[in-house]
C-alpha cells in the first residue's frame, strides 16, 4: 500500500482567532463559576463581539473616527471621502448618529452589525476618475461617530458602544483640547490598556503656525506616552486645506493593505479578556491528572472486588472458599475518593476551581451505584478448584490466574464509570484552564511585540 501524505496550510490569523473565540467560549460554559461575576460579563461580551466580527470576514477594514466637539471629525470624514456626504432630512454638522462610507461597496452585513441606520451609508465607488491611489483604499468602512463629549447621553452610549468594534480607532483632537481630560481618561487610557490599533490626528493645524502646530503635537505625543500610547503617532492635519491629507491617506492605505487589522482588533479584544480572566488564575499553575489507576484501584478494593479476586484464587487453589459477598460501596468511602481526586486535579489552582471540578464530576452517591451496577454486570472469569494430579502440582499457577482475571474484569467495570464521570469532566475543565491561560499567554507575547 502507498502512503500519501497531503500537505495542509497552515490556519489563517482570522482562522486561527475563530478557533481561539470558540476555545474560550467552550471554556467559559465549563468553567464559568470560577470567574468572578463582573469578570465573566466582561469576557462572555468580548466573545459575542469577536466571534459576530469574524463571522463577517476581515476583507473590510473598520476605521472609526471619534473626538470631541469641535475637533472637526466630520470635516475630516468628508476630505478623506472627497466628497461632501450629506443625508436627505438631517441637518448638519451635528453629528448625532454614526455615519459611514465603504470604498468599494459592500460591507451591509457589517454596518448592520455595527448599528449604522441605512439612509446614513455611502458606497464610494472607485472608477477611472479617481487618483490612482484611491483603489488602495478599497475595503475600507470609515464610520464618522457623535461626538465623545456630547452633552447628550445617548450620543456618548453610540461612541462607547461602536469605538470596541472598530479595527482601527482615528482619534480627532484640535489645538484648543487636546489635553481634554475626559478624552485621556476615559478613552486613550482605555484604548492603551486595551491594545487597540490606534491613530492619533491633530486637526485645524492651519489655525496655528508651523512651529506652534509642532510644538503642540510634541506636547500631544507626550500625553499619549502617558496614555501609554508609545507607538501611536499624532499626524498634523488641516481637513480644511488639505494639509498632511495625503499623509493620512496613506496610512489608511497601509491598514487596509495589510488585510490584517480587523483580526488585530479581534486580537486586541481578546488580549483585554486574558487581562480580565489573568485574576481568576495562578500564574505558572499547570492542572495534572491524577493518578486514574489509582483511583480505579481504590474504588475496586472498597466495593470488594480485591477481596472477590482472593476468593477466586482460594478456588482454584482447592480451599474452601467461603461464602461471596455482595459487591457494595459506601457513600462515604466514594466521597473521600471523590474528594481526594478533587483535590489531586486542582493542586495549585484558585480556590474557585476545585470547587468546579467537584461540581462537574459525578457526586459520590451517583458514583457508587453506577459502579455496583457495572460490577453486578461484569464479565467475570469462572474459576473451577484444581482436578487431577496434573492440576494438583499447578496450584499456585492457577490461584495466581484467577486472582489476576477477577481483579482485572472488576477494575475493568470500576474503570468504565470512572473514565466518563470523573476523568473526562476533569479533563475538559483542565482544557478550560488552559484555554484561558493562553489568552495571558497572548498578552506576554503582545508586550514582546511592542
Amino acid at each position: 500500500m502507498n502512503l500519501q501524505f497531503v500537505s495542509q496550510e497552515e490556519p489563517s490569523e482570522a482562522a486561527a482567532l475563530a478557533q481561539r473565540v470558540a476555545r474560550l467560549r467552550s471554556s467559559m460554559e465549563w468553567a464559568s463559576d470560577a470567574i468572578p461575576v463582573a469578570v465573566r460579563e466582561e469576557v462572555s461580551a468580548t466573545i459575542q463581539r469577536c466571534d459576530e466580527r469574524l463571522s463577517l470576514g476581515v476583507e473590510h477594514t473598520v476605521v472609526a473616527l471619534a473626538g470631541g466637539t469641535g475637533s472637526g471629525k466630520s470635516s475630516l470624514f468628508n476630505a478623506i471621502l472627497g466628497r461632501e456626504f450629506a443625508v436627505a432630512g438631517v441637518a448638519r454638522p451635528t453629528t448625532s448618529q454614526v455615519s459611514a462610507a465603504v470604498w468599494g461597496g459592500r460591507g451591509q452585513a457589517l454596518l448592520d452589525w455595527i448599528g449604522v441606520d441605512r439612509q446614513r451609508r455611502l458606497a464610494r465607488g472607485i472608477d477611472s476618475l479617481d487618483d490612482p491611489d484611491e483603489g488602495q483604499l478599497r475595503g475600507m468602512v470609515l464610520l464618522d461617530l457623535p461626538d465623545h463629549d456630547s452633552i447628550n447621553a445617548e450620543n456618548r452610549a453610540v461612541v462607547d458602544r461602536v469605538v470596541p468594534m472598530a479595527d482601527l480607532l482615528l482619534w480627532v483632537v484640535d489645538p484648543q483640547k487636546y489635553a481634554d481630560h475626559a478624552l485621556h481618561s476615559a478613552y486613550l487610557e482605555a484604548a492603551s490598556r486595551h491594545g487597540s490599533p490606534s491613530l492619533v490626528v491633530l486637526n485645524h493645524v492651519d489655525r496655528l503656525t508651523t512651529k506652534d502646530a509642532w510644538a503642540v503635537a510634541r506636547d500631544l505625543q507626550r500625553l499619549l506616552a502617558v496614555d501609554g500610547m508609545t507607538q501611536v503617532p499624532v499626524m498634523p492635519v488641516s481637513a480644511k486645506t488639505g494639509q498632511g491629507l495625503d499623509i493620512l491617506r496613506a496610512e489608511l492605505a497601509g491598514a487596509v493593505a495589510a488585510r490584517s487589522v480587523a483580526a488585530e482588533a479581534v486580537r486586541a479584544d481578546l488580549v483585554s479578556a486574558g487581562r480580565a480572566l489573568a485574576g481568576a488564575l495562578t500564574k505558572g499553575a499547570e492542572p495534572h491528572l491524577p493518578d486514574v489507576e489509582e483511583l480505579v484501584q481504590a474504588l475496586a478494593r472498597a466495593a470488594g472486588v480485591d477481596s472477590r479476586a482472593e476468593r477466586a484464587a482460594a478456588i482454584a487453589r482447592g480451599a474452601h472458599p467461603g461464602e461471596r459477598k455482595p459487591l457494595r460501596l459506601s457513600v462515604a468511602t466514594v466521597e473521600r475518593e471523590r474528594l481526594d481526586w478533587v483535590d489531586a486535579a486542582t493542586d495549585g489552582l484558585p480556590p474557585r476551581w476545585r470547587q468546579v471540578v467537584a461540581d462537574t464530576i459525578q457526586d459520590a452517591e451517583g458514583l457508587g451505584s453506577e459502579i455496583e451496577a457495572a460490577l453486578e454486570a461484569a464479565a467475570w472469569p469462572s474459576v473451577d478448584p484444581p482436578q487431577g494430579w496434573r492440576a494438583l502440582f499447578a496450584k499456585a499457577t492457577l490461584a495466581s490466574s484467577a486472582r489476576k482475571k477477577t481483579l482485572e474484569a472488576g477494575r475493568t467495570a470500576v474503570r468504565a464509570v470512572v473514565l466518563p464521570h470523573v476523568v473526562e469532566p476533569t479533563e475538559t475543565i483542565h482544557q478550560a484552564y488552559r484555554a484561558m491561560d493562553e489568552l495571558t499567554e497572548l498578552d506576554a507575547s503582545a508586550k514582546e511585540d511592542t
